[in-house]
């Protein structure tokens, strides 16, 4: 997925980056970035920026003058006016997070396909606020970053429709936001089939994925009791929580190995296991090959 022109090095961050995509040059913008907890990045864009949490990911958004960084995870965007100093830092152990950057060509040409007035556009583009997403922006974004990233595609018919619904989506919600059936329900309780257990669960993992979680700490953290906890992830995904964890650090694995920086005795260590050999054989009861061979197996 790396790509990075040299016209795109002014957008810099530190710590362990697993994949980056970046190209601000196009009429959408975009800054990919998979990530790990030591992350980091601060700039100040040119263009408006659309920030997402992807996945099960959470991090820190810091601007100017705000008293404490907002918090941003998979029910929320933030929009971040042009000029606007931000830093963006990673808060779960892994994080993968999408800037978008519309340039102001792509806003008037947004403004005239749909027949929106130009200026309350730009107004909404030119403010700091936090947006809730719809299940049908959620589509779009994914759509988009699939497009740009995955497939390769940019300025053909797919990625124009998507960059102008994109823009338009966020005006609606902006102006005219009303829950609905095509609204996520965004009651804290409600993500996952309104057991608010599950959802402080998965954000404690995520949030320490890397590092040694006891069933003690992880019950505390959901405000429940051990035997609750283990009923709770045993309904929703057929496992327990120490088997959940393990899954999820291995599939984590995997962009690590594609990435090619880091030799699997690395990558033993960045995921929280104690010895090589333990992750080795890990990986291969997981995925049937060992570490090396599916990196080799990714060459042809």
């Amino acid at each position: 997925m790396k790509s990075v022109s040299s016209q795109d090095r002014y957008f810099q961050a530190d710590g362990l980056i697993v994949d980056e995509f970046k190209d601000l040059r196009s009429s959408m913008g975009i800054v990919y970035y998979k990530v790990g907890p030591d992350f980091a990045s601060s700039e100040a864009l040119a263009r408006p920026a659309l920030i997402f949490a992807r996945c099960h990911s959470i991090i820190d958004v810091a601007i100017p003058g705000a008293h404490s960084p907002v918090q941003l995870d998979a029910l929320a965007t933030m929009l971040i006016p042009a000029g606007t100093g931000i830093r963006l830092k990673s808060v779960t152990e892994i994080s993968h997070l999408a800037v978008l950057c519309p340039s102001r060509a792509l806003l008037k040409k947004t403004a005239e396909i749909y027949k929106i007035p130009a200026k309350p556009l730009f107004s909404v583009f030119g403010k700091t606020k936090i947006i809730k997403r719809t299940n049908w922006l959620n589509e779009i974004v994914h759509r988009f970053i699939f497009e740009r990233i995955e497939a390769g595609n940019n300025a053909n018919e797919a990625t124009s429709f998507l960059e102008t619904e994109i823009l338009k989506e966020i005006y609606y919600i902006s102006e005219t936001f009303k829950p609905s059936k095509n609204v996520f329900n965004l009651e804290a309780g409600s993500l996952y089939d309104n057991v608010p257990i599950l959802k402080r669960a998965l954000n404690y993992i995520e949030t320490h994925l890397f590092s040694d979680v006891t069933m003690t700490e992880l019950a505390k953290h959901a405000l429940t009791s051990e035997a609750t906890l283990l009923r709770v992830f045993s309904k929703e995904f057929s496992k327990s929580p120490f088997n959940y964890i393990a899954d999820r650090r291995l599939d984590e694995s995997l962009a690590l190995i594609r990435n090619k920086k880091y030799s699997v005795s690395e990558i033993s260590d960045i995921i929280g296991y104690k010895t090589v050999s333990g992750f080795i054989s890990a990986f291969r009861k997981r995925f049937k090959s060992t570490p090396l061979a599916w990196r080799n197996s990714r060459k042809k």
